[in-house]
């Protein structure tokens, strides 16, 4: 009985050390975490269905992965049901080292036309950043910031084009997010862009957005250099903590 106890775990940790070991896909890992958050309920109904005497501390340990998940789950329910933000979604930026990764094949990279509204609604504070610098200089603090990230894969710069790609991975499951800048010059002044997409599943809980405002708003505080040189406009993007 007291073996049966453990087995949730057991299964959650073998997801998570696939993940670790970065299995693809990765939601695989994901679907074995679950499977093991899933069994605890199953199993007291097994012993009670079989009359054998469970103490309520060992169903609330049985029960302690599902109650998580669940409660997980709920909370994911909360964000806009997409899995594509950017700050222009006029004119996204767009993928070009992306396509080339082995899960993208056959992908369509361009940003979703059901989304932009919903982007404009829900997120209305991801919006440019605009920059009284000139472009080239806040192209290369826009790299040396994406090279900073933890978790993150910076594999592709274009000085030409002015656009930075970066690969971020989630830490235990390995989901692998695609990020991609785009430094322009409008108006006389230097626009910075950016568009986090998942890789894996419909919905992401917010984590793209969460990534664009945290990223943007380091920047314009002069996270990606100098902070008595960064003069970035500060208006642009704001209510970081909104998404928290």
């Amino acid at each position: 009985m007291h073996l049966a106890v453990l087995l949730p775990y057991l299964i959650i940790a073998s997801g998570i050390a696939l993940g670790l070991a970065r299995m693809r896909p990765a939601m695989r890992s994901w679907g074995i975490c679950m499977i093991g958050a899933l069994s605890g309920p199953v199993i007291v109904a097994a012993l009670f269905a079989t009359n054998q005497m469970l103490s309520w501390y060992l169903v609330a340990i049985l029960a302690a992965p599902f109650a998580t998940v669940f409660v997980l789950i709920v909370r994911d329910l909360s964000y806009p049901p997409i899995n594509d933000v950017t700050t222009d979604t006029r004119n996204p930026p767009k993928f070009t080292a992306a396509l080339r990764a082995t899960e993208n094949a056959g992908r369509d990279m361009t940003y979703p036309q059901s989304f932009r509204s919903k982007v404009r609604t829900d997120y209305p504070y991801i919006r440019s950043l605009k920059c009284n610098e000139p472009a080239d200089r806040i192209f290369d603090r826009v790299v040396e910031a994406a090279n900073r990230q933890r978790g993150w894969r910076a594999h592709y710069a274009n000085a030409a084009r002015r656009t930075v790609e970066a690969e971020a991975v989630t830490p235990l499951l390995g989901f692998v997010d695609d990020v991609v800048f785009q430094v322009s010059e409008q108006d006389g002044m230097t626009s910075v862009d950016m568009r986090s997409k998942s890789r894996e599943g419909l919905v992401d809980a917010g984590k793209n957005a969460k990534r664009i405002a945290g990223f943007l708003e380091d920047l314009r505080h002069g996270g990606a250099g100098d902070p008595e040189h960064a003069n970035l406009i500060p208006s642009t993007v704001t209510q970081r903590g909104a998404l928290s």
